[in-house]
């Protein structure tokens, strides 16, 4: 008996190297994924253009509406819980690419939210 022939090989072999067609559906679901998240980070953007991040042109520094005083710490929140979710979703499914694209894109996205000048963060 060789080591190729050993569970612990097959295992390996079936996790690691996916078939083409299960290479096919990640790299779907990855675009389709980074596609979804890129409008939802420019959602929050834009909606964050009414008040919260729109400081540079006032002769104060922080954001001009003190109502959204939350929107930008609870917009950090939410890329970080979708982040966590998709990437446990994808880990789930053994759908690498996505993973790895998820926690890029939504780690990245979150971080840029969150440097954003604003009463939350100056």
């Amino acid at each position: 008996m060789t080591d190729q022939d050993t569970a612990a090989a097959r295992f390996s072999r079936r996790v690691l190297r996916r078939s083409p067609e299960h290479r096919r559906t990640d790299g779907i679901t990855c675009a389709l994924l980074v596609a979804v998240d890129l409008l939802l980070v420019s959602a929050i953007l834009l909606l964050g253009t009414e008040g919260v991040f729109t400081e540079d042109w006032m002769p104060y520094p922080g954001m001009m509406d003190s109502r959204a005083f939350s929107y930008q710490y609870d917009s950090v929140m939410f890329l970080c819980r979708a982040e966590a979710v998709t990437v446990g979703l994808a880990i789930a499914c053994r759908l690498w690419i996505t993973a790895g694209a998820q926690l890029v894109v939504l780690t990245s996205a979150a971080a840029f939210v969150a440097s954003l000048s604003t009463y939350w963060n100056p």
